[in-house]
Formats: structure tokens, C-alpha cells, sequence
């Protein structure tokens, strides 16, 4: 009796080895990418905090309104030179560059505050561009109490 011998399987050793690459490049690249949009929102969030409290500053920077009653008066100017100044007091985060201050007061008792800046990502990837145009507007109503 002649044996017959097994057919040869050929053999797979290492390859595994470019499937867990191809996963470990997708996996880096998604890790990447919600870094990277974690950090654009967190950059919006913090420019929406400046502009509120920036138009809370200006809110608080009124004049005597030329009534017979107690009242309160903000003009346009007033609304935008006030949160300059707030701005100018305050430590702008890092990241942001050339903020533009813009501000209004739509019925002279409310402050409008626009920022608007270039922001440039912690984590620049091929994902993102190397900078990143935000912008935050804030409304506060000002009011007297008796």
C-alpha cells in the first residue's frame, strides 16, 4: 500500500499582519478626527463666553436714560467701546488671533455683541485647515430695578 500524501496547504503566516495595520491606520485617522472636532468645538464654546460676557460687560455700561423715570440708555458706540475694553482686561485663550469686536444696541436697552476671529487647531492634521474662521454673538438685555 502506497501512501498518498496530504495536499499542501499553503501557509498564512503574517497575514494578519496588514489587516491590523490597514484597522490601526483607520482607527489612528477617527481618533484624529474627533480630537480635532472636540477641540473646534470647545474653540466656539469658549469665543461664545467671551462674547456673553463681553456683552454682559457692555450691558452693565449704560447711560442715565433722559426720561423723568429711572432708565437706562445704551447706544451703538457705547455697546462697542465697553466690550473692547472688556476684551482688553481679559486674557483672550491661546489659539485665537486677530479678534474683531463688533456691537450694537437694537432697541437701547439691549447689547449685541459679535466676535470674530481666525483660530488655529491644537492638533493640525490633514483633516482640518491650518486655520479656522469662528464667530459668537451674545445678546444681553440691561434693566434697572427699584
Amino acid at each position: 500500500m502506497t501512501r498518498v500524501p496530504a495536499p499542501r496547504r499553503p501557509r498564512d503566516d503574517g497575514s494578519i499582519t496588514p489587516l491590523a495595520i490597514g484597522f490601526a491606520t483607520i482607527a489612528l485617522a477617527l481618533i484624529l478626527l474627533a480630537a480635532l472636532i472636540t477641540d473646534m468645538w470647545l474653540a466656539q464654546r469658549k469665543l461664545f463666553a467671551l462674547a456673553d460676557s463681553a456683552a454682559l460687560a457692555s450691558a452693565e455700561s449704560f447711560d442715565a436714560a433722559p426720561t423723568d423715570e429711572p432708565g437706562i440708555l445704551l447706544t451703538d458706540d457705547g455697546v462697542t467701546e465697553a466690550a473692547r475694553h472688556y476684551l482688553s482686561a481679559v486674557e483672550v485663550p491661546s489659539g485665537y488671533s486677530g479678534v474683531s469686536v463688533s456691537g450694537r444696541s437694537p432697541d437701547g436697552l439691549s447689547a449685541e455683541v459679535s466676535l470674530r476671529t481666525t483660530y488655529v487647531p491644537a492638533l493640525l492634521s490633514p483633516f482640518a485647515p491650518s486655520w479656522i474662521e469662528l464667530e459668537a454673538t451674545a445678546t444681553v438685555r440691561g434693566a434697572l430695578r427699584l
